[in-house]
């Protein structure tokens, strides 16, 4: 029995570091792998250009001249908008955020609102990444139309934001509660993978190939506990940022019959 025990002795420290040596060799792998990082490379790669708005938007009319008349627009009436900047979690309750109208609005007594009329939306209620895997958030009141260079209020609701449903005015970033199940049990993946590696590696040394079962048993261990801890580990996992870029499509629809002056 004692050389039975002397000889796990030994043998965890002459081959703990070899495995820790491993181990660490099959995270750099694994790392290159995934990231396509080359050996000889020294600086991140560069990031990719992206263009802050759509060339195509109408821009926003200017010079125009109040008539001081008043005009209705329908109930029911969509309107289609382009965000004059980013629209993202980041905005605090009560900011202004300005649209450009992309379609002609023919009101009840059959006067056009052009295209590139500005319409100003309120910000109701916003906040980042949550736990749980929840998104980003942004609620938005499109409440305000310059006609002419006059302002008056719209009562409206938002029905797609970037040519997405959107439901109770609330445009949210990405939920990655499931997706985070990956991130979740990645260490456990990467560890069995390492002690299974191992193992092979034991089996083909004479003196211990007896004992090469233990490091992937310990993996294997280690596997399991990491994914039956996931859905805690999970809970603390964030979800998806909001941001949509400059010139972004919005469409909105206006609620009832809505007197503006212009």
């Amino acid at each position: 029995m004692k050389k039975i025990l002397s000889f796990l002795l030994i043998f965890c420290f002459i081959y703990t570091p070899i495995f820790a040596v491993e181990f660490d060799a099959s995270i750099d792998e694994s790392i290159r792998k995934d990231y396509k990082v080359k050996e000889s490379e020294e600086t991140l790669p560069t990031l990719p250009n992206v263009s802050p708005s759509n060339s195509e938007n109408i821009p926003v009319k200017t010079n125009l001249q109040a008539t001081g008349k008043i005009y209705t627009i329908k109930g029911g009436t969509t309107i289609i908008l382009a965000s004059q900047k980013s629209v993202n979690d980041g905005y605090k309750r009560g900011s202004k955020i300005g649209f450009v109208t992309q379609n002609n609005i023919t009101t009840k007594e059959g006067t056009t609102i052009p295209a590139g009329t500005l319409i100003k939306a309120a910000v109701t209620d916003s906040h980042g990444p949550q736990i749980t895997g929840n998104g980003g958030l942004i609620e938005l009141c499109f409440n305000e139309i310059y006609f002419n260079g006059v302002m008056s209020q719209l009562d409206s609701k938002v029905n797609k934001a970037n040519y997405k449903r959107i439901y109770f005015n609330d445009i949210k970033g990405e939920r990655r509660y499931w997706k985070n199940f990956s991130k979740a049990t990645k260490p456990g993946q990467k560890v069995f993978k390492a002690t299974k590696k191992a193992t092979g590696k034991m089996a083909s040394i004479p003196i211990i190939n007896i004992l090469s079962f233990v490091p992937v048993l310990g993996g294997t261990v280690f596997y399991t506990i990491n994914f039956v801890a996931s859905p805690v580990i999970m809970v603390f996992l964030k979800g998806g940022r909001l941001s949509l870029p400059a010139g972004t499509r919005f469409e909105i629809k206006i609620k009832g019959d809505t007197k503006i002056r212009g």
